[in-house]
């Protein structure tokens, strides 16, 4: 999709990196399992900001959610609606939440 002429262009390591992704049907199941890894790392440190109040985990949490808002803004600035991206940031965010619930609640980590 092209932006019109008042919209920004995505910048170069959106294109190379991430679009490719996201926009490729093909390259979904390599989306997943990326997306899926970052699951893993995000559930436990959710965790230990619950359980310990680990400030690190914390400072980690806010700067991937940081990270996550301005993409999912450049995002609605671009195509003027969510897509993709916002997407696929919100379902990892969820998945990690309900896999730290998860673990939490049967004591797995």
């Amino acid at each position: 999709m092209t932006a019109t002429r008042d919209a920004p262009d995505w910048p170069p390591w959106v294109q190379t990196w991430i679009l490719p992704y996201v926009e490729e049907a093909t390259l979904w199941p390599v989306l997943f399992a990326l997306l899926g890894h970052v699951v893993v790392i995000m559930a436990p440190m959710m965790l230990f900001v619950n359980r310990h109040g680990s400030v690190k985990s914390l400072v980690g949490l806010i700067g991937l959610g940081l990270l996550s808002a301005a993409l999912i803004r450049f995002e609605i600035r671009y195509r003027r609606r969510p897509a993709g991206i916002t997407l696929a940031l919100l379902l990892t965010w969820i998945s990690s939440a309900a896999l730290a619930w998860l673990s939490d609640y049967y004591g797995v980590f």
